[in-house]
């Protein structure tokens, strides 16, 4: 018998075809109209039956032979909406681009279906296919859950996987405990009293409110913060007023907070609002405070997380190492926060690219899926086998 990964070096043609179809496609949030409809096709040449159980979201299912429990393969599909600037033969013909990847991740599970379709006389359980939309807007996720992801075969674990810039392929990192950090995306708009700008006394500066709520934001993370804690407080945007002579109606603040630590969290997310509110209330303005994502840090089962550490260096092919934490989000932590699940860091890096995630030249190693998808199938048929 084959192991998965030499079957999924057979797949490579299928998972590249796979991968430069979706790449050429690339669509945005939940709606996904030509990913879906091609992601459905291709289960349906399995043989599977797959359902789309809310807007750009799809499920499907493969029994094996015989009883056990249900194990949950994740990935996202979505892109962004930015354009990419590369010579690749198959560019995006939208206006969106794949830029973090997610092409690759749903040609792998994909592929991870294929070869566990072929091995359903061995199979014990159930493997669940999740394909998510809107992982960018961190909503998919949970918008998933909502509809019943998670049961109707009750999921009892699960795992998902990111390419990643810091390893060449093949490689894999695993990491237990806090994986990605939280984020919590807000925007505050300070309404002030517009003025001449030579007369301000007769207005309410919301620049100048503004500039108070940033520095005391500053200070959250120096004087509220522990220093051996990870904490990232980022205003990425503060806009106010058309022209140089005019005190204007309001100013806006929009940034993200991200930490590792639940309670901190929480802490700080509290204070944001308390020091928004005092700031505006010293210099006689009001604000509004918006909420935009709510996300909180993806964990890693420990227990799992070792367990398919094992699965992973006995299916070679590989180099497997324990990874690092890193500070981007990712919204399977609502999956995170209700099973047991494992998050796994595929190594895709191009050697001679230096250009991160999100960038419009970034490039991943297409070496990477035979590996990747072989990783989905070896987890989930390994871990069935042992948890009757």
């Amino acid at each position: 018998m084959k192991s998965f990964y030499e079957r999924a070096r057979e797949l490579n043609d299928t998972l590249l075809k796979d991968r430069r179809w979706l790449h050429q496609h690339a669509e945005v949030g939940d709606q996904l109209p030509e990913t879906v409809k091609y992601v459905m096709t291709r289960l349906r040449e399995m043989g599977l039956e797959p359902r789309e159980i809310c807007p750009g979201g799809i499920v499907a299912h493969i029994y094996g032979k015989k009883p056990g429990k249900t194990y949950l393969l994740r990935a996202d599909m979505d892109a962004l909406p930015m354009q990419e600037q590369n010579n690749l033969p198959f560019r995006s013909q939208t206006a969106n681009a794949h830029n973090c990847g997610h092409d690759m991740h749903t040609a792998m599970l994909l592929g991870a279906a294929q070869l566990l379709v072929e091995r359903t006389e061995e199979l014990e359980g159930c493997v669940k296919l999740m394909f998510q939309p809107s992982e960018e807007q961190f909503k998919g996720s949970l918008a998933m859950i909502q509809a019943g992801v998670l049961e109707d075969p009750h999921v009892d674990a699960c795992s998902g996987m990111h390419v990643m810039l810091d390893e060449e392929a093949p490689a894999v990192g695993w990491c237990s405990g806090s994986i990605s950090s939280s984020c919590d995306s807000f925007r505050i708009t300070v309404k002030g009293v517009g003025c001449h700008g030579a007369m301000p006394h007769l207005g309410v500066d919301p620049i100048n409110v503004g500039m108070h709520i940033y520095q005391a934001f500053q200070s959250l993370i120096a004087r509220e913060s522990p220093p051996k804690e990870t904490v990232v407080l980022t205003v990425g945007q503060f806009s106010a007023g058309t022209t140089g002579n005019v005190l204007p109606q309001s100013a806006v603040l929009q940034g993200t907070l991200r930490t590792y630590h639940k309670e901190l969290r929480e802490k700080l997310v509290r204070r944001m609002r308390t020091v928004a509110q005092a700031a505006a209330a010293m210099f006689d303005a009001e604000v509004e405070y918006e909420v935009l994502s709510a996300v909180p840090s993806c964990i890693g089962d420990p227990e799992l997380t070792a367990e398919l550490a094992e699965y992973m260096t006995e299916m070679g092919g590989g180099r497997v190492y324990q990874a690092k934490p890193f500070t981007p989000s990712d919204d399977m932590a609502f999956l995170t926060e209700r099973v047991p699940s494992a998050y796994l860091q595929l190594g895709a890096k191009v050697p001679g690219n230096p250009y991160p995630h999100h960038n419009a030249c970034v490039l991943f190693d297409e070496k990477a899926m035979p590996y990747g998808a072989a990783l989905h199938a070896q987890c989930a048929f390994e871990w069935l086998k042992n948890h009757h």
